[in-house]
């Protein structure tokens, strides 16, 4: 046999094994890990829509992100410069340090860089799935076109938030397996929600000619703000204003809230994650202490989902529905916010979110 024909032979096969490579949705996921692996730096713009359940708001930014790798870092595993066109802010992480910048004012401001820097403007626009996809789900599916491979996911019901028919859809590039848009469908009550990311004008590795680094340094000579203390709110070592406002679960009748014992106020909104996430615990706190506490939550919008939501959570604690002018002469403007009053109807404590410390301050104040 001519080498000529052994040549031949050998290119054949190995044409032929090319060809029965099985394309499937293992095989686009480990495709997906190799290329993610190589990557050290990428920036892209990015067009970002949100379409909300609750009253069917509509945002939709424009923006532009440059993130490093840093597989030392505990909390993103990343570096990122985010800037969101209609914001004159930009925003940095780096090492675990948060930095709002006002190129403008030559100022800028060191954040909280927990998971809620991501919520910032800059941070909306990082794009998490460049470096990883999602490994618990119910099912998942593999469509493939021309250009992409499109992986489809469907998740069980998330029954902390209420949230069903959550449907994922990533659509990756055939090339290098870089996620150009993303878009996540599900139901808050029956009404739907969707959230897309579309990338574009993407540069990986070597492309990008800039860094973390060097946006840091063009604002190191700039002054910074220091955080404002939070000023008191003037409810505090005061009377609790009177309630009257409607029961929740019976708007004909109104309550006329008495504070003659020691109480919890937990107000709150349909569409605050925490505000849901906290319900058990504060519903325990009820349970525990019910011969000493009462506990009455108050939330002021969507009043249908509210009766919804309460109903499947199985809270018994009484709740009202309240209004704007009770928020602003509690001074609240983020939720979920706690009041606890003494058994004298004085405002001893306010807190931003549920905390141990809740409890805690509830067992002294029967103590006492």
């Amino acid at each position: 046999m001519s080498k000529t024909l052994i040549l031949l032979i050998l290119i054949i096969a190995t044409t032929n094994c090319k060809k029965e490579e099985k394309i499937d949705f293992d095989f686009v996921i480990n495709k997906f890990k190799e290329h993610s692996n190589k990557i050290e730096k990428v920036e892209y713009n990015i067009q970002r829509i949100d379409t909300f359940a609750q009253g069917g708001t509509v945002w939709n930014n424009k923006g532009f992100a440059l993130i490093e790798k840093d597989e030392n870092d505990k909390i993103f595993g990343f570096s990122f410069y985010g800037k969101r066109f209609d914001v004159p802010k930009e925003y940095i992480y780096d090492i675990g340090n948060g930095f709002e910048i006002s190129k403008e004012n030559k100022t800028y401001e060191m954040k909280n860089a927990g998971f809620g820097f991501i919520g910032k403007p800059g941070g909306q626009m990082v794009s998490r799935h460049i470096f990883y996809l999602d490994t618990i789900y119910k099912t998942a599916e593999l469509i493939e076109n021309e250009n992409k491979y499109i992986l489809k996911y469907e998740f069980e019901d998330d029954t902390i938030y209420n949230v069903t028919d959550i449907v994922k859809i990533i659509e990756l590039n055939k090339n290098n397996f870089f996620p150009t848009k993303v878009t996540r469908m599900a139901k808050q009550f029956g009404n739907k929600s969707v959230h897309q990311i579309n990338l574009s004008d993407i540069k990986i590795n070597n492309e990008v000619q800039n860094s973390i680094e060097n946006y840091k340094n063009e604002f190191k000579d700039f002054a910074i703000i220091q955080e404002e203390k939070r000023e008191e709110n003037k409810i505090l070592n005061k009377r609790f204003p009177k309630i009257s406002l409607p029961n929740l679960l019976n708007k004909n009748e109104t309550i006329n809230l008495k504070t003659d014992k020691l109480t919890l106020i937990d107000i709150w909104e349909v569409w605050c994650g925490p505000c849901i996430k906290s319900f058990p615990e504060v519903q325990k706190l009820n349970n525990k202490y019910s011969n000493k506490l009462q506990v009455v939550g108050i939330v002021t919008e969507d009043e249908t989902n509210a009766i919804k939501l309460i109903e499947k959570k199985g809270i018994t604690f009484l709740n009202l529905f309240g209004n704007k002018e009770l928020l602003k002469e509690y001074s609240v403007n983020s939720y979920p916010r706690y009041f606890l009053i003494d058994k004298n109807g004085i405002v001893q404590k306010e807190y931003f979110g549920f905390s141990e410390q809740i409890e805690k301050d509830i067992k002294e104040m029967i103590a006492e």
